[in-house]
């Protein structure tokens, strides 16, 4: 019998992997959409979908033939938004395109997102919560945390790591051997050719840090991040 896919959020994000889910269904995954859990009920007006906003995460009960995928790009509030299903019992499957390129020796943690055309060489690990939107590609011997985020055409090459709730913005790169630390935020488009610390906001070729989140990524309950700058 066919598991019940609940998409967390119905924001663009969300309309993007209810596509994509349904590609994967037609490839044989044994899923039957069952909607959106969203806070906010008009978040698809003016959009006709076959399927709808089934409740709010906070009050939804999980029953038990659902499971669940996260729909959210910011790795603050996909954890935030993730706990209570958990603590409920909400099972997180992972989505991988029928495009997408997996090697040998290639570690998915729970929850992860594979979007259309990725592609893992070998030998790569990756935490939980993790989602790669199209076109990015990680290669060999690459370690990635949880709960971060990798944009559209992302680069991330070989003996790279990366930690948890890291944000790479599209079209950003990450040159062999690189360390990014817990909570970095690479800007779209950057070159990133050296270690950047845990927190720090970066951008440009070579990529520079230009502002400093100052939140425990252990902070419960994770709130927006405090910036500050940084002197050159």
């Amino acid at each position: 019998m066919a598991k019940k896919l609940i998409i967390v959020s119905a924001g663009k994000l969300g309309r993007e992997i209810l596509s994509w889910a349904s590609h994967a269904i037609a490839a044989g995954a044994p899923w039957e959409i069952k909607g959106f859990l969203d806070n906010r009920q008009d978040a698809l007006r003016n959009y006709n979908y076959r399927v709808g906003i089934i409740g709010e995460v906070s009050t939804y009960d999980v029953m038990e033939d659902d499971v669940f995928v996260c729909a959210i790009g910011d790795p603050l509030q996909k954890q935030k938004f993730c706990e209570p299903l958990l603590t409920k019992g909400g099972r997180f499957i992972n989505l991988i395109h029928p495009s997408a390129s997996i090697g040998h020796h290639v570690e998915l943690g729970m929850g992860t997102i594979v979007a259309p055309f990725c592609s893992f060489s070998c030998d790569v690990r990756v935490g939980d919560f993790v989602t790669f939107l199209p076109f990015s590609n990680v290669t060999h011997d690459t370690q990635i945390g949880s709960w971060t985020q990798i944009s559209g055409h992302c680069g991330i090459n070989g003996h790279v790591s990366i930690g948890e709730g890291v944000f790479l913005g599209s079209h950003s790169c990450i040159t062999p051997g690189v360390k990014l630390g817990d909570g970095c935020f690479v800007c779209a488009g950057s070159i990133v050719t050296r270690h950047v610390p845990a927190g720090s906001k970066v951008f440009g070729n070579p990529a520079r840090p230009i502002l400093k989140v100052l939140d425990a990524l252990d902070e419960k309950p994770r709130a927006a991040a405090k910036l500050e700058a940084v002197a050159e």
